[in-house]
């Protein structure tokens, strides 16, 4: 019996060693993973599937064969051997699409067939063809309804913003959100291209519900490059080197000096003046200290130049020649340099996977000692402690340290000075040379100074000082504008498989950013002044130091529940869980007024007067500001498969946040369905994929911090004084409310050559918080409720086409299209107007952009030409005669997209481009505005119809032709003086003339790469790929209707104040693979 008894436990010991418990992750060909595949043991019963992540566990034996099957893919068969841990690729069928994971908030996935939504997934080879350090611009043209606002290059730093499916407030707006990892990034610039594997951008409330009022305006979600397991060691290593020219600028006249006036004036010299001046006697010199150009025609003649004047140099008191100078604007900027540098190790075991990557961007900007420098790191690893439980950690730090002044208003010391005021004989290249030229007395030396009769021996500065501009170099060899960057993001977790249906994930996130900016205007500037007002601070010469410093911390606690079986023909997912945020954003932003008390002493306590914020956003001045924000909330989304061609998904979320009253939450939900209609059409061999989809979604927006309440208000003096409330605000305000319904449908044809994705949507935004003036008998003077609606609807198609595809020769083509209409429906009551934004100069010479009842989101208005029958009604003098109030359009676009071209040549050579365009919108310029009123753009320098100069006297055939009627209609032809004729639209303030068409296609990205044959080439088997590439960026506008601005870069809501010139980036790009 003894003996019977051992036999039996070492039989059953025997079968239990046999069986053990294994993990695998089903992967496509290129990595991404395959949800929901069937696992089954070959000839038994027993079996599991993948989960939305691709990943299995199942207790097997050894040489047990297990079959996985898709019905997107060819079924592979793997027998178990002593490996612990399973990786699985499985081949796509040639007549089926391949299988998209699609990624939302919480890092929950889903398959592609399943969303109900138009979810757009770009992988990472698509994303970062040509290498890219912004993500905004990296998605132009890519993604169907979103449209990039770009910013120029020039501009160090500066963060780009994109319009999801249009504007969705009756302000300024607020654009998506961006996530990494299920972490927000408030800033996309902290983004690190090289780090991502693929973004998915969900467009509105239907796609984002479940991020609540953060996803209301949609969000573009990131995930990054990740080790994998059972994988060798791999290093990758990838170097770029761009060189970054200019791309456009205005149209410049180049046939008359600077000045005022045409005349040259000789100068005599006079007792007490200057000794060496004397050489200058009875030469003549051009006006210096009007900085506009109508000045005398540029003919060669000798002349007396601006830095004649200063002493200590080679030219001190020397003639020169007045001759154009067609180049001396682009001759201004320095021919920046971009270097970005990526290394990143990549590790994997039977348990556990690694990724490190380090990035260092260093970029020499084209302004005059500006540099950007930028370092980041990223980590993520995951551990499978045992079968059922798993720890991860995502970590991103970013070091950033720049110097660059971004200031692209009205009257900047680059393009503002440029294109606005300037002299069109100015050599740049003697401007450079004498950048660091100044009088004994430390003055520095100006082109704009003063004319040689204000010359006081007591007062040096009257005189050798600037009047409005400093030599652009010297003043951006004086000025200070250092800022760091840091910030540290990312996310902790641990996950448990209580079930094989059921798990569970804990996360803590935390985003934390530290700023610290300085702004040093020196007293050097000060000293070099006549009447200039360099300081921003207080729009004055004097010198002046400002500090801007913020913190912001964000740390979010997640609980996530995820249920996943099948049964039956029925596949069934659901989570739920909860969100718990804080959020604690502070700022001191401060500086001296008054000028200095000591000078060269760079301190707030060396302010003359009491220091103060001098912010325009902060009419009281108080330097500090603090905003807590928590937020607790609860949510629960499932979706339902049948056969994997019918589903139906659902999602909602409450949120209790600490800016609404207590008790009170904000909804967001929303439901969808979709159906893979082919599936009924399998015979039908040319449809290869056929998908419905509808959905609609709704996310209630938060009020913003202190919104709800009032409260007394600090007073804007060196005093502690406050301010009684003066608005009642309705006790149930709440934030607007954004709803949108969604209709779709996918198809694929010929073996997957050709698809065609089309989808229709419809939102309404409505209930905005907003101010309504009331009767100051009622003790307030205005009322805060609830008010406005907004209606969008579009159409947005993506569509491919695959014409070639063989063995040496691939070439695919994607296309975008979207179209836009962008209407306010309502506004407050008694209210058809509200204000958006204004340029400079708001209400007098620039134009301003308004939302008005039943017109698209953000008209243009301001002064144009009254007409007569479509013809200008011209005064007795030949001027137009104003017309108020002229809308000259929305600033909204009616049509974006884009095309991207990929080849594939002889396996080795890659050839991509990308187009991407937008139709319609317009755009105000400030620049063209005070460019032509002062003389210098093209058009205020042509001939007439007489074949004169414009600026000829009228007496003499010039002046221009202007016709037009009277009051009563009857013809009229004037021939204007061309100084009057332009400073009329100043003077009228008449911005007609310079508003402009958003339209244009543009060549943004190109990139020719070789693959090199590293197994003919080297015996060493370590290293296993070697790419070279050579690429291009924003090369070639190739239409738009303006010639002096890149439409696509337009920096403002209303258009461009001072707009920096468009870059365009030329370079190459190796990697290196071990």
């Amino acid at each position: 019996m003894r003996k019977l008894l051992l036999l039996f436990l070492i039989l059953t010991g025997s079968v239990a060693y046999s069986q053990k418990n294994i993990n695998g992750k089903v992967i496509d060909k290129n990595g991404v993973p395959v949800s929901f595949t069937s696992i089954t043991i070959k000839g038994k019963k027993t079996g599991t599937q993948s989960d939305q992540n691709g990943e299995f566990s199942l207790k097997v034996s050894l040489n047990d064969v297990l079959v996985f099957s898709n019905t997107s893919f060819v079924t592979a068969e793997i027998a178990v051997n002593n490996a612990n841990y399973y990786p699985v690729t499985l081949q796509n069928k040639e007549n089926t699409i391949q299988e998209v994971v699609v990624t939302s908030a919480f890092n929950i996935t889903r398959t592609s067939r399943s969303v109900s939504s138009n979810i757009q997934t770009i992988s990472a080879d698509k994303l970062n063809t040509v290498r890219s350090t912004n993500i905004n611009n990296a998605l132009a043209g890519k993604v169907a309804g979103v449209q990039v606002r770009s910013q120029s290059g020039a501009a160090l730093g500066r963060e780009t913003a994109i319009r999801l499916r249009g504007e969705n407030s009756l302000g300024a707006g607020t654009g998506a959100i961006y996530v990494v990892d299920g972490t927000i990034v408030t800033n996309a610039n902290d983004i690190n291209l090289d780090d991502i594997e693929e973004l998915n951008v969900l467009q509105g409330p239907s796609a984002a519900a479940l991020f609540g009022p953060d996803g209301s305006n949609g969000a573009v979600v990131v995930t990054t490059k990740k080790g994998r397991k059972n994988n060798n060691t791999g290093i990758e290593i990838n170097s770029a080197l761009y060189f970054d020219n200019i791309f456009v600028t205005p149209q410049y006249q180049n046939a008359y000096a600077g000045g005022s006036a045409q005349d040259l004036y000789q100068y005599k010299w006079q007792t007490g003046q200057p000794e060496g001046w004397k050489a200058l006697d009875g030469k003549y010199y051009h006006d210096y200290s009007d900085d506009a150009s109508w000045g005398p025609r540029i003919a060669g003649q000798e002349y007396i130049p601006w830095y004649a004047w200063y002493g200590g140099h080679e030219n001190s008191y020397k003639t020169a020649r007045l001759t154009p100078q067609p180049n001396n604007v682009r001759d201004f900027y320095d021919r920046g340099v971009t270097k970005q540098n990526n290394i990143n190790f990549v590790k994997g075991g039977d348990n556990f996977k690694l990724r490190i990557s380090y990035t260092n961007l260093d970029v020499k900007g084209i302004m005059p000692g500006s540099y950007l420098q930028k370092n980041t790191f990223n980590s993520s690893m995951s551990v499978d402690i045992s079968p059922s439980i798993a720890v991860n950690a995502n970590i991103n730090y970013l070091n950033q340290k720049r110097n660059s002044e971004n200031n692209d208003g009205y009257s900047n010391q680059s393009a503002g000075s440029f294109n606005q005021w300037f002299h069109r004989d100015l050599d740049m290249g003697m401007m450079r040379s004498l950048r660091n030229l100044r009088t004994p007395e430390g003055i520095y030396a100006s082109w704009n100074h003063k004319n040689p009769g204000a010359y006081d021996p007591n007062n040096l500065v009257s005189f050798y000082g600037a009047n409005f501009w400093l030599n652009p170099y010297t003043y951006f060899d004086l000025i200070k504008t250092p800022d760091t960057r840091n910030r540290l993001y990312g996310d902790a977790g641990i996950t448990v498989k209580i079930t094989k249906d059921l798990k569970l994930r804990g996360t803590y996130r935390r985003n934390q950013l530290n700023t610290a900016g300085t702004l040093i205007y020196p007293i050097e500037m000060e000293n070099s002044s006549s009447q200039s007002s360099f300081n921003p601070f207080e729009g004055n010469g004097l010198a002046g130091y400002g500090i801007d410093n913020s913190s912001d911390i964000r740390q979010n606690y997640e609980l996530l529940a995820s249920y996943s079986k099948k049964i039956k023909s029925f596949q069934i997912n659901a989570n739920a869980g909860v969100d718990i945020l804080k959020s604690l954003f502070e700022r001191y932003q401060i500086n001296t007024i008054g000028g200095l008390k000591v000078p060269g002493l760079y301190s707030i306590a060396n302010s003359v007067s009491a220091a103060k914020n001098s912010n325009p956003n902060s009419p009281t001045g108080n330097p500090q500001s603090i905003i807590p924000l928590k937020q607790r909330a609860w949510f629960l989304r499932g979706d339902v498969g049948y056969k994997n061609f019918v589903f139906a998904e659902g999602s909602f979320r409450r949120n209790f946040i600490s800016s609404e009253p207590a008790g009170k939450s904000i909804d967001a939900y929303s439901v969808g369905t979709s159906l893979i209609f082919s599936e009924f059409f399998k015979e039908k061999k040319i449809l290869s994929y056929g998908k419905l989809r509808a959905s609609i979604g709704q996310v209630n927006n938060r009020l913003l911090p202190f919104q709800l309440y009032n409260t007394y208000a600090p007073n804007a003096s060196d005093l502690f004084t406050m301010s009684e409330p003066n608005t009642f605000i309705d006790p149930n305000l709440h934030g607007s409310v954004n709803t949108e319904k969604e209709l779709g449908i996918e198809t694929r044809w010929f073996k997957n050559r050709f698809g065609v994705s089309v989808t229709y949507w419809d939102r309404s935004n409505t209930d905005f918080p907003v101010n309504i003036n009331i009767s100051s008998t009622t003790a307030y003077n205005g009322f805060r409720t609830n008010a406005g609606k907004i209606e969008k609807k579009g159409i947005e198609i993506q569509a491919f086409v695959n014409p070639i595809r063989t063995d040496k020769f691939d070439w695919r083509i994607d296309a975008s299209f979207a179209k836009l209409k962008n209407k306010i429906v309502a506004l407050a009551p008694g209210i058809t107007r509200l204000t958006v934004a204004n340029g400079a100069f708001a209400g007098s010479s620039s134009a301003y952009t308004v939302n008005a009842v039943n017109q698209p989101w953000g008209q243009i208005f301001g002064g144009g030409i009254k007409r007569l029958n479509g013809k200008p009604i011209l005064t007795v003098d030949g001027l137009y005669t104003k017309q108020n109030e002229v809308n000259f359009g929305s600033v909204l676009p009616d049509y974006t997209g884009g095309v991207q071209s990929t080849m594939r040549l002889f396996t080795n050579f890659s050839l991509n481009v990308n187009v991407d365009y937008q139709v319609g919108g317009k755009f105000f310029s400030l620049s063209d505005f005070w460019g032509t009123y002062s003389g210098l753009t093209a058009r205020t320098a042509t001939l007439n119809d007489k074949g004169n100069s414009i600026r000829d006297l009228v007496a003499d055939g010039g002046g221009v032709r202007v016709d037009g009627v009277d009051a009563t209609g009857k013809d009229q032809t004037f021939y204007v003086d061309a100084q009057t004729y332009f400073h009329q639209f100043r003077g009228s303030n008449i911005a007609e003339n310079s508003v402009y068409d958003l339209t244009y296609v543009k060549l943004r990205e190109l990139s020719l790469s070789y693959d090199l044959p590293v197994s003919k080439l080297f015996k060493n088997k370590q290293i296993s790929g070697i790419n070279f590439s050579l690429v291009g960026r924003n090369l070639l506008l190739l239409y738009t209707k303006v010639k002096d601005f890149d439409p696509s870069e337009i920096s403002q809501v209303q258009g461009e104040d001072g707009q920096m010139p468009g870059i365009r980036s030329l370079g190459f790009n190796i990697k290196l693979n071990f």
